[in-house]
């Protein structure tokens, strides 16, 4: 059961960590190279898809993990259990400052017209960034707790 678990968490953990650093490395610098128009424009279109993806696929991956760390607790040994632990507290984290960070965020940039962003949209865009950096290295601390736990079960 522990290795279905581990197998799981860590695809599951893996495609958020991936998708999250691959925003990070590469479309967040692409992004900032956009005019203001088309940045607010493409960012909501991503608002609209991203999240279909993403929140099924975080939830699961926090239910595996936790999951995981239950099962190892239970069969032991006690490395396994307390390292899935903590990667359930980062996936966690990944999910609440997701919730409470960026999608404020992003729900405000919802309601702006592209052709007519805020003044300071960049200020916003900077917040949604810090956050975003946040919940990315909270979901990489995740998938290399996981890889722990699949060498020491």
């Amino acid at each position: 059961m522990v290795s279905a678990l581990v197998v799981i968490s860590l695809v599951l953990t893996g495609l958020v960590a991936g998708t999250m650093t691959i925003g990070l490395v590469a479309v967040r610098p692409a992004m900032h190279t956009l005019p203001a128009t088309t940045y607010v424009t493409v960012k909501q279109a991503f608002d609209v898809s991203y999240p279909k993806f993403m929140k099924p696929l975080q939830i699961t991956s926090l239910l595996s993990t936790i999951a995981l760390a239950v099962a190892a607790a239970v069969t032991g040994p006690a490395t396994g259990a307390i390292l899935a632990a903590i990667a359930a507290v980062a996936v966690f984290t990944n999910i609440i400052v997701t919730v409470r960070g960026d999608l404020p965020i992003n729900n405000a940039m919802a309601t702006w017209t592209p052709d007519a962003p805020p003044s300071d949209w960049q200020s916003h865009r900077a917040r949604w960034d810090f956050f975003n950096s946040i919940r990315t290295v909270a979901a990489l601390t995740a998938l290399v707790l996981l890889a722990l736990v699949a060498t020491t079960t």
